[in-house]
């Protein structure tokens, strides 16, 4: 009976996480529906700690989103809809960890929840590294080549601020995993958050550089990763067709997961 009472309050936990996300506009409709498949998937796989993780993931990548956010629209490379997430958004950045859940909901075990870290920790440092980095004074440069420049909201674009904004963003998500007991006990933990989102947000920016469809408006006239900007469709200019911004996140936060394992086993906890 306790552990019908425990599934109810769960799932409601998460449906009114997702209705009050829509009420304050930063999911669609269909960004609604995902974000309660992935959040149902990781309250129920790995608990609520681990949705509380999620939930700050979200929260920063919004607050981040809407900082400015005038300014990044008239550069071109704000999110659009008014930052409101949307359907593959949300797989993109939170399928990798809901599978992780599931995983540890059949068989628990230390490795799921350091894989689940370090996908979270990457989806984090990507997009505050992102947001942040087209506030950035100096020009981005590119992750495959320093010492070219390129225009703000390129793929594969980095600035020193949008590091620091990586840095943060993993290391928050590395207190709260020491904080709510997910992971390794111990600072280590912090650690191998840290290092996970830094390495997988990195890769990110190197397929951005190196294979993501690379896309510019005809309305605006800038460069963008986006499939539509201005309410059009972007002419594509480059890199592979149908790797689009989404895929290379959701490959990314792998990529973290499995950063996050590789710290842990040279860390030797």
């Amino acid at each position: 009976m306790l552990g019908v009472v425990a599934s109810t309050v769960e799932f409601l936990l998460v449906v009114a996480f997702a209705l009050a996300a829509i009420l304050l506009k930063t999911l669609d409709g269909r960004g609604f529906l995902a974000s309660v498949g992935v959040g149902l998937a990781i309250i129920f796989g790995g608990g609520p700690a681990w949705f509380v993780i999620v939930a700050v993931f979200f929260a920063l990548g919004v607050t981040f989103t809407l900082y400015k956010y005038g300014y990044k629209r008239e550069l071109g490379s704000a999110q659009e809809k008014g930052g409101a997430r949307n359907w593959p958004n949300i797989l993109a950045n939170g399928g990798v960890a809901s599978c992780a859940a599931l995983v540890n909901l059949a068989h628990p075990s230390l490795y799921a929840a350091l894989f689940f870290l370090g996908a979270t920790s990457t989806a984090a440092a990507d997009t505050v590294a992102t947001e942040l980095g087209l506030l950035s004074h100096g020009k981005p440069r590119l992750i495959t080549h320093l010492r070219t420049v390129v225009s703000p909201g390129t793929s594969g674009g980095v600035t020193r601020l949008g590091g620091v904004g990586m840095l943060f963003a993993s290391a928050v998500i590395g207190f709260m995993a020491l904080a709510l007991g997910v992971g390794p006990s111990g600072a280590q933990v912090a650690v191998i958050c840290v290092v996970g989102g830094l390495v997988g947000a990195s890769f990110d920016s190197l397929l951005g550089a190196t294979l993501q469809r690379k896309g510019y408006c005809s309305i605006c006239m800038k460069p963008t990763e986006a499939l539509r900007h201005c309410g059009e469709p972007t002419r594509a200019t480059g890199g592979v067709p149908f790797i689009e911004n989404n895929m290379v996140n959701l490959v990314a936060s792998a990529a973290g997961g499995l950063a996050a394992l590789a710290v842990f086993a040279a860390l030797g906890v």
